[in-house]
């Protein structure tokens, strides 16, 4: 490989506090090289030190961040050597130190940020790429022509006869971020740098956006770092990627060996689906076609009641005499969970902010719980009816610290005092911004921003939600987290609607959806409707999500009848396809005889453990069991379940507390009934490797198909049967009938006459 390009040496960061409470991020003995002509990928979980790396290279940290100079060791350690520059480092002068360095290395390093309004200079779109053409000398011709082309290459030729009278504010989020990656691109940096760019872009344009940006590493000498969640734009584009966790590299590795690597699940984006999945054709080969024809998704139709948002003939025209909305006529009934969808400038911001009252000046009807909102009376009160939740929360976020942020709304609508200390505690731990409310929300990154700018509204328990792109700069499970909320709020009796272009998300939790281009209304319909009409969604440039797509794939050769919308209907649909045929029993006397057996074997072979922890509930009896046995006091329980509440497997355990207060000399014996998929053992032996390396499996039962063989077991089942207790009997019977368990129901007329 060329020589390295970027190199970070042995370095640490801690951002200072305004607050003056101790900041919980940092980044620690950070090692880093990128090589010359590179396409790098950076990824991990919301706030786990991406942006802040880029920043760093980037030279803006730490010679932009005011750092007390007494303190500097505390802050910023290390080196950062860029193209062969020293970036940044400390020297030490005497009894003090000082940040050396070049600092900011534009123009050879383009820095694209998460929020393009924060790089705007100037009034005019034109001059956002002009600028700095100028200021490094080129003559007029060679900038109009690098202005023609960049806006090209991100698809935004069409706006150059009117880009030096269109301030970079009337433009949409997605063509904001357009003009920014043009501005970078049209300086011809060495090395570019995006932040996730694309995150206000439609599915298409991202792609598109992506794929000229490579090209152009084709065919020039440029390095190019991108941010992103994706694993499919990770897996498409880039030569390696590294994997952060709360500012670590826990791996860099090919996009190949990282999404293919189970240790690393937890840390990078993967639905359910695509941590079973590893090839659509191998996948698509092994379905069960009976089973497939058979199955009908569960989709939940609620009762809805009466109309919340009726819009009739609805206009609205910019001043400069675009159209945003040309005659929209829509009803949203009270509870409805609406996707609101469509390209970049399509107006559905645009109509969001006249129904939640933000904007004047439209024309037509517009009736919110049935009063007309052109009424100046009325609309004031739409705040208190009608949460927005901006695409910037920039525009939302004015408090400096995390927990006013949200205690302001709830002053202003007069809400008691002990009531709000309640409020802001619980939506908080919604968010997952418990452990940073007394932070300064400057120092949040950006979806964590987002996180806030939605607990300051949810917290205010609106009758109607609208949200501005709720998951952009998220991680898979957070985006998931916020969905659910919101999900959470529906059930309550909130109409949320929802604007995105993340379209995994609109198939999964929206049961309706409106799609919008040139301020018209084109679909209003169920998902699983849009995902069939391939004309629409190129017209809408919208792509279906990988679950849709492979479901497809099935319906049109006959196999399937329904489209499967999401990574929870698919994993229902495998429950169903490997449901249980038989079940074998297990009674008290049989668990006693086996944990008896067990518990010599243990001490044979690994001697007397420290401390018993068994898994609720199934491994209860049995741990107590061999606690006697094995003479070992120090008996835990622990929860962990990879069933959600509504039954479905999830890929992601969800596992308790435990804390055991005795030294671990020997090892932790970990008990349960049974190994079946071994996903939750391999969760708790995750938790309990915090404590100690030193840790031994046994079960009672054993199939072959578990990701984890245990140590010590009694015998091994066959991978499609239940071991049941005698208290589970029954149920396991009712639930063969209830589910129309063919081979199941034959098992019991077998085994009982019946």
């Amino acid at each position: 490989m060329a020589e390295p390009v970027i190199e970070i040496r042995n370095l640490y960061w801690k951002y200072p506090n305004i607050s003056e409470k101790s900041t919980l991020f940092k980044i620690e003995n950070l090692n880093l090289k990128i090589f010359r002509n590179e396409f790098f990928g950076i990824t991990g979980a919301t706030g786990s030190g991406k942006s802040t790396i880029c920043q760093i290279i980037a030279g803006l940290i730490p010679h932009q961040i005011k750092l007390p100079e007494d303190k500097l060791t505390e802050y910023f350690r290390g080196e950062v050597y860029v193209l062969g520059e020293l970036v940044s480092a400390l020297e030490k002068k005497e009894n003090s130190y000082m940040i050396i360095g070049k600092g900011s290395m534009a123009p050879e390093v383009g820095l694209v940020m998460q929020d393009p309004e924060s790089q705007f200079l100037t009034m005019s779109a034109l001059s956002e790429i002009t600028l700095g053409l100028q200021i490094i000398g080129l003559p007029k011709e060679e900038i109009m022509r690098r202005v023609k082309e960049s806006l090209s290459i991100v698809g935004l030729d069409d706006l150059y006869p009117i880009l030096d009278k269109l301030h970079p504010s009337e433009l949409s989020g997605g063509q904001k971020q357009r003009l920014i990656i043009a501005s970078f691109i049209a300086m011809r940096p060495k090395i570019l740098i995006l932040d996730e760019p694309t995150s206000d872009l439609d599915s298409a344009g991202k792609i598109e956006i992506i794929e000229a940006i490579a090209n152009l590493k084709k065919i020039g000498d440029i390095t190019v770092i991108l941010v992103e969640h994706d694993p499919e734009i990770l897996k498409r584009f880039t030569d390696r990627v590294a994997v952060l966790s709360e500012g670590n590299i826990i791996a860099i590795d090919s996009p190949e060996n990282i999404f293919s690597n189970k240790d690393l699940r937890k840390y990078v984006e993967v639905s359910e689906l695509e941590s079973i999945i590893e090839s659509d054709e191998d996948f698509l080969k092994k379905i069960d076609a009976d089973a497939a024809r058979s199955f009908k998704p569960k989709r939940n139709e609620i009762n809805l009641g009466e109309v919340a948002i009726e819009v009739k003939d609805l206009f609205y025209e910019y001043p400069d005499g675009a159209l945003a909305l040309n005659g929209i006529d829509m009803n949203i009934k009270k509870g409805e969970f609406v996707a609101l969808i469509g390209q970049n400038g399509s107006g559905k911001s645009t109509f969001s902010k006249v129904i939640s009252g933000y904007l004047t000046g439209w024309k037509g009807m517009v009736k919110i719980l049935g009063e007309d909102i052109s009424n100046k009376r009325i609309r004031e009160r739409i705040p208190a009816i009608v949460g927005y939740v901006f695409q910037n929360p920039d525009h939302q976020i004015f408090n400096r610290r995390v927990d006013s942020e949200i205690e302001y709304g709830l002053w202003n609508i007069g809400i008691k005092e002990e009531e709000i200390k309640k409020r802001v505690d619980e939506t908080l731990a919604r968010v997952g911004l418990l452990r940073k409310r007394d932070e300064d929300p400057l120092f949040l990154s950006r979806g964590e921003k987002r996180r806030l700018a939605l607990a300051s509204v949810i917290a205010m328990k609106p009758q109607i939600l609208i949200v501005d792109e709720p998951t952009t700069g998220q991680d898979y499970r957070m985006s998931k987290e916020i969905m659910e909320i919101l999900m959470e709020m529906n059930r309550e009796g909130s109409t949320i609607i929802v604007i995105t272009h993340d379209m995994r998300l609109v198939a999964e939790y929206c049961r309706r959806v409106i799609v919008m281009k040139r301020g018209k209304i084109i679909f209003d319909g169920k998902p699983e409707n849009l995902f069939e009409n391939e004309e629409l969604l190129k017209e809408s440039s919208l792509i279906a999500p990988r679950e849709v797509q492979l479901s497809k794939k099935l319906k049109e050769t006959g196999i399937m009848q329904d489209l499967l919308l999401s990574a929870r209907e698919w994993l229902e649909f495998l429950k169903f396809e490997n449901e249980k045929k038989r079940y074998v029993l297990l009674t008290f006397e049989a668990m006693k005889k086996h944990s008896k057996n067990l518990s010599r074997e243990i001490i044979s072979k690994a001697g007397k453990p420290d401390a018993i922890v068994y898994i609720e509930r199934g491994g209860m009896v049995i741990g107590r069991l061999m606690s006697d046995y094995l003479g070992v006091k120090d008996l835990y329980g622990i929860k962990a379940s990879y069933y959600t509440e509504d039954g479905i497997p999830s890929t992601h355990v969800s596992v308790g507390e435990i804390s055991i207060n005795i030294p671990i000399n020997n090892y932790i014996l970990l008990v349960d009934d049974i190994a079946d998929t071994g996903k939750t053992i391999e969760a708790v032996m995750e938790k309990l490797k915090k404590i100690t390396q030193n840790i031994k499996v046994c079960t009672i039962a054993y199939k072959p198909h578990s990701s984890i063989k245990p140590d010590f077991y009694s015998y091994i089942v066959d991978n499609d049967t239940w071991v049941v207790f005698e208290y589970e009997e029954q149920e396991t019977r009712r639930s063969f009938e209830k589910r129309n368990n063919e081979i199941g129901l034959k098992f019991i007329e077998e085994k009982f006459g019946r």
